[in-house]
């Protein structure tokens, strides 16, 4: 049996903070929407491998900034079990990157938060 189709909206929208938050440049949007000891774990330019606490991912936000308005982006809620979440988010154009990133959630206190960040360079547009 699948769970509540309101419950995928949910977790959607999650996700979609994240992308807002991305494009404006602004950690402030999504901080809410993650688990205050989320971590997360990536590949830039596929040499740098990056992990540690969710805080040098706002901080890598805010120092960035805002995102021209060529950024893109998509959701796909993979799979939603009860209290477990997975969403793809497809990014093009950040600061002439092209990101996937795996956001994974648990449904804490009946609120849905992100406790895990997966990510990987597809493309540097800019070299």
């Amino acid at each position: 049996m699948r769970d509540d189709i309101k419950e995928f909206s949910a977790v959607e929208q999650v996700a979609r903070k994240f992308c807002e938050a991305v494009k404006k440049g602004d950690s402030s949007i999504v901080k809410p929407y993650f688990y205050e000891k989320a971590c997360f774990f990536g590949q830039l330019n596929e040499q740098t491998y990056q992990s540690g606490s969710i805080e040098e991912f706002y901080k890598t936000i805010d120092t960035f900034g805002a995102c021209d308005d060529n950024y893109i982006s998509r959701v796909d809620v993979i799979s939603l079990e009860k209290t477990i979440a997975t969403v793809r988010v497809i990014e093009d154009n950040w600061h002439g990157y092209k990101f996937t990133d795996f956001l994974i959630m648990n449904k804490i206190n009946g609120t849905w938060k992100i406790v895990s960040k997966v990510y990987d360079t597809l493309e540097n547009l800019n070299e």
